[in-house]
């Protein structure tokens, strides 16, 4: 299948109206009917304002955090317009892609 991959990405610290910005953005995926995502923590990444974010031993909330998506065209719109109508503050990366499964017919938990 052809579609979009969409990544939005924010330090565990920031927030919308008190919710973390990509558990909200979560939110808002979800009330769109898209499920499937992974979420990752990163070790260290360095925002448009030069500013070095990191999980460490004094700040764990400012642990770098991304969230991603692989999407159809349309529904990669409509993600994006929610957020965006939303007011979140998160960077994002969104690029075409390729995707399937492998052996969709294998058992998933071979013995």
């Amino acid at each position: 299948m052809k579609g979009y991959e969409i990544t939005f990405m924010a330090p565990r610290s920031r927030r919308h109206h008190g919710e973390l910005v990509l558990d909200a953005v979560l939110r808002i995926a979800k009330t769109l009917g898209i499920n499937r995502h992974t979420r990752r923590t990163d070790t260290e990444s360095v925002g448009e304002n030069d500013r070095s974010h990191s999980a460490h031993f004094f700040e764990l909330a400012d642990e770098p955090e991304e969230l991603t998506f692989m999407l159809e065209d349309g529904k990669s719109d409509e993600l994006m317009h929610a957020v965006e109508a939303a007011g979140l503050q998160v960077f994002c990366i969104r690029q075409p892609v390729e995707y399937f499964r492998l052996n969709p017919s294998a058992p998933a938990n071979p013995a």
